[in-house]
């Protein structure tokens, strides 16, 4: 048995790298070592070599069998190198590179040696995997299956669960099944939208991922979706709308929360669970659906890791004309590239809180977004034919959702009570939320699935 720690793993990582041979005829042509430490303590290793050299099998093959031999289980079985511009690691060396911090062994000779906690663990946003939603883009292209799209914002307050809450009502408006899931679930929203506080104690997406597992089919979907059919959200012709709220936020919740952080985001191999893919084909059964929309958290999360880079076949990102927003996004854009699925995901880009027409400088900011917009997705994500930049059907071109005082307050498509005022608001809410901006991602969204908006 090797007696190692958790908190010795770094020493005992020099130590492999003081070894001879490996010291020799590795350790003096490199530039730089980086020990990596995932959020369960595993130890993978980013070598570069001096002058871009290249290094020799046999002695990788000894640090290896050292580190194994050390280690123990420890090790992550893995030492990543520097890779060409389209190779799939360079997402995740990107994201070595910016985010390791110096040693504090290091003593300014080479090869300098860095330190990186954590942040790799992040492993939806940094592996090189292509995704595994619950079907194929082949059979969501055919159908034959709903599309799931996720809506994301590196930031919040940008519009995000108002936004899908929008092209859920006006794609099912023009007679698409539509089943929205709100994923947010460190801040959950969107069963306050169709709900009165009265109606809002029913299970969700917490629920099912904490309960399925052990009450199994004890446990149904069904039970607990939230079936939104009223004819002034709707229209004559419009279909219903299901909803899967995040739960009920009672006094419970934070100790579900913490619960579920540890047991079902991530496994022991940083897969995606089972059960995330059995929540959405218990969903579909339910309703036989065109559209499942994702509301996911916000920023570099876990779950909203899960949700755009392995859950969904297109994803609905939002940005606003901010150096902040760009630098999160540009990582988001980089890693929906997917370097090894035959295709990048389907994406949509919303310039958020974008200022009206009105607004002297409006011009100006519009401009600059598509500008810098057309020059990350050219760098980032499309690998070779890159359209036109007034390609109004690139991923890159943005739909623009201006600033709208009318959405500031809280989003209510529900009655409080019946008088002339609240149907007037209502009403006037309705017209908003199912207006030209929403019109059109709902039409972009058909066009990437083959779907016409006029069902």
């Amino acid at each position: 048995m090797i007696d190692i720690t958790f908190s010795a793993t770094f020493e005992k990582v020099r130590e492999c790298f003081a070894e001879s041979p490996i010291k020799d005829k590795l350790t003096q042509n490199l530039e730089s070592i980086t020990i990596i430490r995932d959020v369960v303590g595993k130890i993978r290793i980013f070598l570069e070599p001096l002058n871009n050299s290249k290094l020799e099998d046999d002695i990788l093959n000894d640090l290896e069998n050292s580190l194994r031999k050390t280690l123990g289980n420890y090790y992550g079985e893995d030492i990543w190198l520097p890779q060409g511009e389209k190779d799939g690691y360079k997402a995740l060396i990107d994201v070595i590179c910016q985010e390791r911090v110096l040693a504090e062994w290091d003593d300014g000779n080479k090869p300098h040696w860095y330190v990186l906690e954590r942040h790799v663990a992040k492993q939806a946003w940094t592996n090189k995997n292509v995704g595994q939603p619950p079907w194929s883009q082949k059979v969501v292209d055919e159908g034959h299956k709903p599309a799931i799209v996720s809506f994301f914002s590196f930031k919040g307050g940008v519009g995000r669960t108002t936004t899908l809450v929008a092209t859920a009502l006006t794609l099912a408006r023009h007679g698409h099944r539509i089943a929205i899931v709100d994923l947010d679930l460190e801040s959950p929203g969107l069963s306050t939208v169709f709900s009165s506080a009265s109606e809002e104690s029913i299970p969700g997406v917490i629920d099912y991922l904490l309960e399925k597992n052990i009450q199994s089919k004890n446990w149904k979907l069904r039970t607990h979706l939230k079936l939104v059919n009223e004819q002034k959200l709707l229209g004559d012709t419009g279909e219903s709308l299901s909803l899967l709220g995040a739960g009920s936020v009672d006094d419970n919740y934070l100790e579900k929360l913490a619960r579920l952080d540890f047991q079902n985001l991530l496994n022991a191999n940083n897969q995606l669970p089972e059960t995330w893919q059995n929540l959405f084909k218990e969903l579909n059964a339910v309703g036989k659906l065109d559209f499942i929309l994702l509301d996911t958290r916000t920023g570099f999360h876990d779950l909203g890791g899960l949700a755009i880079a392995d859950l969904s076949h297109a994803a609905v990102i939002f940005g606003t004309q901010s150096r902040q927003s760009w630098k999160g996004l540009t990582h988001v854009i980089r890693r929906l590239a997917r370097p090894l699925a035959p295709e990048p995901l389907p994406v949509l880009l919303v310039h958020a809180l974008a200022p009206g027409l009105d607004v002297k400088w409006a011009e100006q900011e519009l401009g600059a977004f598509r500008e810098k917009a057309y020059i990350v997705f050219q760098e980032h994500y499309y690998r070779e034919d890159v359209p036109k930049p007034d390609d109004r059907e690139a991923s890159f071109y943005p739909i623009i959702i201006n600033w709208q005082s009318e959405l500031r307050r809280e989003v209510s498509l529900f009655k409080r009570d019946s008088t002339p005022e609240e149907d007037s608001r209502l009403s006037y809410l309705i017209d908003v939320l199912t207006g030209k901006p929403y019109q059109q991602l709902a039409e972009r969204l058909c066009t990437i699935f083959k779907r016409k908006l006029n069902k």
